[in-house]
Formats: C-alpha cells, sequence, structure tokens
C-alpha cells in the first residue's frame, strides 16, 4: 500500500513534466509546403491550388535537367485575409518526379525581412539557433552567386525531420524556401 502511494505521488510529480513534454511536441512545426499546395501532390493538384490561392501569371518550363517549374506571381488578399505583398513563387517538381519538392517565394524589397521574419517565426515556431544558422549558411552559401547577408531556417519535427523552411536575405530581396528534401533527393 506504502508502495502503491509513492508510485502514484512519483507519477503526480512527472504529469506536469509529461504535459509540458507533450505540449512541446504537438506544438513542434509542421511544414505541409506552401499555401494549399502540399508536399508530394502533382502538378495537375498545383495548378488547381494555384488558382484557389490566387496565383495569377502562371507559366511553366521544363529546366535542361528535366526539373518542372511552375511559376506565378502572387498579390493583393491571400486566403487569410491580410494584405499581401506581390511576391514571384517557383513551384519544383525533380526530374523523374511527379511530386512538389520545392517552393520558392521572392520578396522584392529587403525591408519586408522584419514582417517576413515574424509571419514564419508565428507558423513555424522559433527558428534554429544562430550557430546552427551560421553552420548552414557557410555550408549552402559555397557557390552562390550571389552571397546572402543573412540566413534563418526553420525545422520540421520528428516526423518531418527532412522538412525545412529558409529565409535568405540578399541586398535588393528575400527568398523564403520551403523544402522536402527527401523529395529533392528523389526518395517518396
Amino acid at each position: 500500500m506504502n508502495q502503491a502511494r509513492q508510485l502514484r505521488g512519483w507519477i503526480g510529480a512527472l504529469a506536469p513534466a509529461l504535459l509540458l513534454v507533450a505540449g512541446a511536441a504537438l506544438a513542434a512545426p509542421t511544414i505541409t509546403g506552401y499555401g494549399s499546395a502540399e508536399f508530394g501532390m502533382s502538378p495537375d493538384e498545383v495548378r488547381e491550388r494555384l488558382i484557389e490561392d490566387g496565383v495569377t501569371d502562371v507559366s511553366e518550363e521544363q529546366t535542361a535537367d528535366g526539373d518542372l517549374l511552375i511559376d506565378g506571381r502572387l498579390g493583393g488578399t491571400p486566403l487569410g485575409g491580410d494584405p499581401a505583398v506581390e511576391t514571384d513563387l517557383r513551384y519544383v517538381f525533380p526530374a523523374g518526379s511527379d511530386q512538389l519538392a520545392l517552393v520558392v517565394a521572392f520578396h522584392p524589397d529587403v525591408d519586408d525581412h522584419p514582417a517576413v521574419k515574424e509571419q514564419l517565426t508565428a507558423e513555424y515556431g522559433q527558428p534554429w539557433g544562430e550557430e546552427m544558422a551560421e553552420w548552414w549558411l557557410e555550408q549552402l552559401a559555397e557557390g552562390m552567386p550571389t552571397p546572402p547577408l543573412a540566413f534563418t531556417a526553420w525545422g520540421g519535427d520528428e516526423q518531418q525531420r527532412d522538412r525545412f523552411v529558409r529565409l535568405w536575405t540578399f541586398e535588393e530581396y528575400l527568398t523564403v524556401e520551403y523544402l522536402d528534401n527527401r523529395r529533392l533527393s528523389g526518395q517518396p
């Protein structure tokens, strides 16, 4: 009886910690794609979603490497109702795949950086620590035609270790990449 009481007391003491861990797990960012276009969708499914999201000026091209690129422009009021800065978008389907793996949003004004970073933080939680971002910047910036001024990254939860959102700051514009690294590398 005394052991049972001690066990209940121990479990009772652990309960708040377990709830905190469970809450953190539930609060982990979910990176599914961009707008209503989700990673893994076919080009036809994405084209339908572009219409729903208000993307205009849609064009397509096949690269020399065989990637399918669907480009468009988002402006006006998005689904959330907040005014949107006009943004150029690129949806990437890697060669040999008909699944969306990457979306790049090009923001033409560097002054939008605080608002874009705030919106991404509200959606995906706190970005990775500065040391991790600096390490990634060193790894990724090599070979880029224009070196970025800053880099911030958000990572997916335990089930989405290969999904990231990356904010690149250049001298005259920003880019936000929503990527599923598994699909980019040809894995299902």
